[in-house]
């Protein structure tokens, strides 16, 4: 069989995968088919909660034959090594290695695939291969995006396969041309890739294709956005959108896809609701309070002022808890 050109079979040894709820169990089938001396460098977000210990790097370990670890700030990008985003903390690759970030949340999480995948595609360009695993809404979506515009291989797990098949599903709308493939499938995908040498890992490509963004959040506007009128659920400020109103971000860089920010906004919208019922029977109390001192003072004016105000207290709040009631999550 012929030996492909390099133009035919470019080199990847840059890994980032990523997903959500239901990604543990084909992570763990990815990591197992990837041999001890396997020519890339792996770099894992798993969305997980910001307090407490992820285990997940001793998973992974267990799981197959490279040695997993949280990432640290300043590591190497080495062959034969994965490395997962820590708790609460964006996991970055710039040319120089790994950046750990505290910086803003992206589609409403810390760790984010976006982050990665953005800053995989901008420093190493055609050299990454991106998977997008199990998990809700959109995150890597648009990093995906990126990463394939830049020349790399875009890979999703197969719906079909997937628990929660909305980040796949997602992921496939913004890059259709994505391969599709069981977690199974994807690992055998890795272990197939021609890498290059450790030594030559760490370098960037010669031609960056996409920007880092993640520190240009000083003027959103100046970078071609338009005020969207929505505020960020973050911080309050104006979220700008790009050409597509695809993607919102503030001025301090908390971003969005259209998707997270509108399941953001819906639960804002419920809390606020569950809010002013709170507030409504709150003030019938008070005013029933009020009534009742009235009256005792002889005050019947008065008392009959704040039982008014009780009774429409009490009349609004049951409008307030109906509609809760009849409020269809799933519409």
């Amino acid at each position: 069989m012929a030996i492909q050109s390099r133009e035919s079979a470019p080199e990847r040894d840059i890994v980032v995968v990523g997903g959500s709820a239901g990604s543990l169990d084909a992570l763990r089938e990815i990591v197992a088919r990837l041999r001890a001396d396997c020519p890339i460098a792996i770099f894992v977000v798993v969305h997980v909660l910001p307090t407490g210990q992820s285990r997940l790097p001793l998973i992974l370990s267990r799981a197959g034959r490279l040695p997993a670890r949280h990432a640290h700030h300043g590591d190497r990008i080495e062959r034969g090594r994965v490395l997962v985003a820590p708790p609460d903390r964006h996991l970055l690759l710039e040319a120089t290695g790994v950046r750990i970030d505290h910086g803003p949340r992206e589609n409403s999480t810390r760790p984010a695939l976006d982050p990665l995948f953005r800053t995989a595609a901008a420093t190493f360009g055609p050299r990454v291969c991106a998977a997008v695993l199990s998990g809700n809404l959109d995150d890597g979506s648009e990093g995906l995006r990126l990463i394939a515009g830049a020349g790399g291989l875009a890979i999703v797990q197969d719906p079909e396969e997937a628990p929660h098949p909305e980040m796949p599903l997602n992921a496939l709308w913004r890059v259709p041309s994505a391969e599709v493939l069981t977690a199974a499938g994807i690992g055998r995908r890795l272990a197939s890739l021609p890498g290059t040498s450790a030594a030559t890992s760490a370098c960037a490509a010669e031609s960056p294709v996409v920007p880092p963004l993640l520190d240009a959040h000083i003027d959103a506007g100046a970078a071609g956005g338009v005020p969207s009128g929505i505020t960020c659920p973050e911080c309050g400020g104006v979220l700008w959108a790009d050409a597509n109103v695809e993607i919102l971000q503030c001025r301090v860089g908390h971003r969005y896809s259209v998707e997270a920010l509108w399941d953001h906004k819906r639960i804002a919208v419920e809390q606020s609701v569950w809010a002013a019922l709170r507030a409504l029977l709150e003030d019938a109390s008070l005013a029933e309070h009020m009534a009742a001192r009235a009256r005792a003072h002889g005050n019947t004016h008065t008392a009959a002022r704040f039982e008014r105000r009780h009774r429409e207290a009490i009349r609004h709040a049951a409008v307030l808890r109906r509609l809760m009631q009849e409020h269809d999550p799933t519409d």
